[in-house]
């Protein structure tokens, strides 16, 4: 799913990131831009940052077929992402 329109980054995109040892906002921003254009991302990508980073004990409640707990979104988020369908 796309998480950054504004530079084209999915949530596979960020989740490799950090597989790839990026363990904070700022280093995904680094290494693929993500929330860099308008910023209306940031939640979302924080979000998949810190599932990724959880993925050791998941949860396997509310998790979409991408792998994103849409329950951890916010309102606003979930507005982005609509939005941007």
């Amino acid at each position: 799913m796309y998480i950054c329109l504004c530079k084209a980054v999915t949530d596979h995109d960020i989740e490799a990131a950090v597989i790839a040892g990026a363990s904070t906002m700022l280093e995904v921003q680094q290494a693929l831009a993500v929330s860099t254009g308008c910023g209306s991302c940031a939640g979302a990508a924080q979000v998949v940052i810190d599932q990724t980073l959880a993925k050791a004990t998941p949860s396997k409640s509310n998790i979409d077929a991408s792998g994103l707990r849409l329950g951890d979104l916010s309102k606003n988020d979930i507005a982005a992402l609509v939005y941007a369908a």
